[in-house]
């Protein structure tokens, strides 16, 4: 008998309790991080920079909008398509072409989130301009100070293995 313990030796244990509180922390981070992600993955080809004045986005709030293109495109060419978008996601809403007063609405309940708001704008290189213009007034009647439009630098786009661009955006 122990004179330490008087029911005999102890048995190690083992507590796991802050295992779980590691492995659930973890998996709160990867549901936001997947979350946060999905906004910017509407799959298109954002224009390549001829002459890129860019910089590099800082920790600022902002929200994605993505002017998204056909996903039935013809051929070896990704800009053989009509030019014609067919809808608008802000964030995670999804709206029609038709529905800029939807857009703008959702835009000012993000601004009156955070008045600082940016809008990082995401439109495929084939769509036409004139399909884009209503949606940059969109956003400017919901009174957003910054506009960011998305494009690839050059040889860094999606398609930089086939001759076009592939890779970061700016």
């Amino acid at each position: 008998m122990s004179q330490v313990h008087r029911r005999g030796p102890t048995k190690p244990q083992m507590n796991i309790t802050p295992l779980i509180d590691v492995v659930f922390l973890l998996i709160i981070f990867f549901m936001l991080v997947n979350r946060i992600v999905a906004e910017e993955t509407v799959d298109m080809i954002v224009p390549e920079v001829a002459n890129p004045k860019t910089y590099k986005l800082g920790e600022v709030e902002k929200i994605v909008v993505n002017v998204a293109p056909s996903p039935d495109r013809r051929g070896d060419n990704p800009l053989e398509f009509d030019g014609e978008p067919r809808y608008v996601k802000v964030g995670q809403l999804r709206f029609g072409l038709d529905d800029l007063a939807g857009i703008t609405d959702a835009l000012n309940r993000a601004k009156a989130r955070n008045p600082e708001l940016e809008v990082n704008l995401r439109a495929d290189a084939a769509l036409y301009f004139e399909t884009v213009q209503p949606i940059m007034s969109a956003i400017t009647d919901a009174k957003i100070g910054r506009i960011n439009l998305v494009a690839y630098l050059p040889d860094q786009g999606p398609m930089a293995g086939s001759g076009g661009s592939g890779g970061t955006e700016q």
